[in-house]
């Protein structure tokens, strides 16, 4: 054999020999607003700026469970199909949570009758309104978190996560929350919508973070 061809097929046994691993990678295209569902880290537990607890989210086969620092009840949120009942310790029902086709997710009060807020996509971020439609807070998503602005578009809250800690601050950059578990940015602005109770708020983390795999109405 000459030494061309068996050049050419030493040239050619390399060239499928090569490990498709070898190619460029490609960047990712996932922000903050469209990060993947991930189930709730076991308790969800989140401190002040000093470190103390204030609240945890314990999840629970149907749901889960919101208690204060004191591990005294606040909350339960409670799945009943593809909504979230959330009610108080005595089971009083304070709201439900549900999912829409268009990607909204409605705020309704505990006697269903009415819509109480609404948390719709707007571009890359999210937009709550009220029961009137009138515009109560912004969030718009960072490579490093998201931030939060109010109706008349004043910032007043920061989410950032960094080195495994998700953290929400005020507009001058004090922490105010943090927690050490895998929350999305977007979930955990929610916890700045000082307008709304706090189950209502985490209950919104909640339905953001886990949704239901149920279909939506």
């Amino acid at each position: 054999m000459s030494r061309l061809p068996l050049l050419l097929c030493l040239l050619l046994a390399w060239g499928c020999s090569r490990p498709s691993g070898s190619e460029p990678p490609q960047a990712p295209t996932t922000t903050a607003a469209s990060a993947e569902d991930v189930p709730l880290p076991g308790k969800l537990k989140f401190k002040d700026g000093d470190g103390r607890e204030r609240f945890s989210l314990k999840p629970k086969d149907d749901g889960a469970k919101l208690v204060d620092g004191d591990e005294r009840e606040l909350a339960r949120l409670k799945w009943k199909g593809a909504s979230l009942k959330v009610s108080g310790p005595d089971d009083v029902a304070l709201g439900y949570v549900l999912g829409s086709s268009g990607g909204a997710i409605i705020v309704r009060d505990g006697e269903q009758r009415q819509v109480l807020y609404t948390l719709a996509i707007q571009g890359p971020g999210w937009r709550l309104t009220d029961s009137k439609g009138a515009l109560l807070y912004t969030v718009l998503p960072e490579d490093d978190g998201a931030r939060v602005y109010d109706a008349p578009g004043a910032e007043i809250a920061r989410v950032k996560v960094r080195e495994g800690k998700v953290s929400l601050r005020d507009a001058q950059g004090k922490t105010t929350l943090s927690t050490h578990a895998l929350v999305r940015a977007d979930a955990a602005a929610c916890l700045a919508f000082e307008a709304v109770s706090l189950p209502l708020r985490v209950a919104l983390l909640h339905q953001l973070q886990q949704p239901p795999s149920g279909p939506t109405p």
